[in-house]
């Protein structure tokens, strides 16, 4: 039992590191929304725009990608681990910020491309503030979930 219990408290640990790297991502993603969405962005040339794009669009798949095939996934197994009741809310979670993804990566396959975005910016700032609503939202579930069958481990491991 005891080391079951030390098993369970350092893998905690590690999902602890792993979640707080996710959300300097974070932070990272919100930087480059916040440039793309800046009225000064307009005014950037053809290939400053396409590199701001393509940055934006970057970090948004890594981030995106790292929820999905990384931190959901350990979430979940965190909360079999500790068989308390959290893994029916957490699957929940992961179901409801699926949406989100998909949305993601259709913004990314429309304007990574620097041809590509070129082509449509007139499209930009509205697909600008229907990818920002969404991403809200998603942060809002993210964050449940992290509460819901991460943070409420904390007391249980220290």
């Amino acid at each position: 039992m005891l080391r079951q219990s030390k098993r369970t408290r350092e893998g905690w640990y590690l999902v602890d590191d792993m979640v707080r790297r996710w959300m300097q991502q974070r932070i990272e993603l919100t930087q480059d929304f916040e440039t793309v969405v800046n009225p000064s962005f307009k005014r950037k040339s053809s290939s400053e725009l396409s590199a701001c794009l393509s940055r934006f669009c970057q970090t948004l798949v890594d981030y995106v990608s790292a929820g999905h095939f990384e931190v959901y996934s350990e979430l979940i197994a965190e909360a079999q681990e500790f068989n308390d009741g959290s893994l029916d809310k957490g699957i929940d979670l992961c179901r409801a910020i699926e949406q989100s993804t998909d949305l993601a990566v259709q913004f990314n396959d429309k304007f990574e491309k620097i041809d590509h975005c070129l082509s449509q910016l007139s499209e930009l700032p509205e697909c600008l503030a229907i990818l920002g609503k969404t991403l809200n939202s998603r942060f809002e579930l993210e964050d449940h979930l992290i509460t819901a069958v991460h943070d409420c481990h904390r007391a249980m491991v220290a």
